[in-house]
């Protein structure tokens, strides 16, 4: 009588080897994407190799089959920086007050700016930086053309008005006389005028870029004294050179408010 034959079990840990082979291939995936983020090339490689190895089961050769992973060779360049974020050195108002300041002494003009009876006055409002001269100064009686005994001191401000390039607003200022005699029309003509002849100054005796300037009349509209006394008077006839906060002209309106 033969032997009685055991019955053979069903394999029920068959499912063991294709998920090792899954686990093993996520593995090798996860370790690429890994890979691709260093940027050290040494690492690089010794992840490679280590991917390698786990594709060929642990062994460091002679598998009938090989993956091979290809690393590029290639020299690492930084990344272009765009020009809208590259931080410009920005000066500030205070440095250009300082600045001009610095300059008139130096030149020995400091005694036309020192306090506001004088007739080159600063000061910061919303728009920037004010320079205003006052026009008794700036122009003889009845005239609109500028002085050339004081191109030296607009030859110091011009300095000081090439230091950053922002927009350059001229405005003319009457007091609220009517204008004697026949030359103007009115305190308009009279007032534009003379801000042209200080910006044709700038341009072409100081270089100024005429890109920069926008010069306008006011009359006797912006008066910053009262017109009812001669020395108030006195201050509302002036040019102000106004070094606008912005590069750009559309940027900024008189009030210094943003346009929208």
């Amino acid at each position: 009588m033969g032997k009685q034959k055991h019955e053979e079990h069903e394999n029920h840990e068959r499912w063991i080897i294709p998920y090792a082979d899954m686990v093993t291939l996520l593995f090798a995936f996860f370790v690429v994407l890994y890979s691709m983020s260093i940027t050290d090339k040494k690492k690089i490689q010794a992840v490679a190799e280590s991917v390698s190895q786990a594709f060929l089961g642990g062994q460091k050769g002679g598998a009938t089959m090989k993956k091979m992973i290809e690393i590029t060779d290639q020299q690492m360049t930084p990344p272009v920086t765009s020009q809208r974020f590259v931080v410009k050195r920005v000066v500030t108002n205070e440095e250009l007050i300082d600045e001009l300041r610095k300059a008139m002494t130096t030149e020995g003009f400091d005694m036309v700016v020192q306090d506001r009876l004088q007739p080159i006055q600063i000061k910061i409002d919303s728009r920037g930086l004010v320079i205003s001269i006052s026009a008794g100064f700036l122009f003889k009686e009845g005239s609109t053309e500028v002085q050339p005994e004081l191109y030296p001191i607009i030859g110091v401000l011009a300095d000081v008005l090439k230091t950053a390039p922002r927009m350059i607003l001229i405005e003319g200022h009457t007091d609220d006389r009517p204008v004697a005699g026949n030359v103007f029309y009115s305190n308009w003509e009279l007032s534009a005028m003379r801000a042209t002849s200080t910006a044709r100054v700038l341009i072409e005796q100081f270089g100024i870029d005429p890109k920069r300037i926008t010069a306008s009349g006011l009359a006797q509209y912006r008066p910053v004294a009262d017109n009812n006394f001669e020395s108030g008077r006195a201050q509302n006839r002036r040019v102000e050179l106004i070094m606008l906060n912005s590069e750009f002209i559309e940027e900024r309106l008189e009030d210094g408010t943003v346009p929208r």
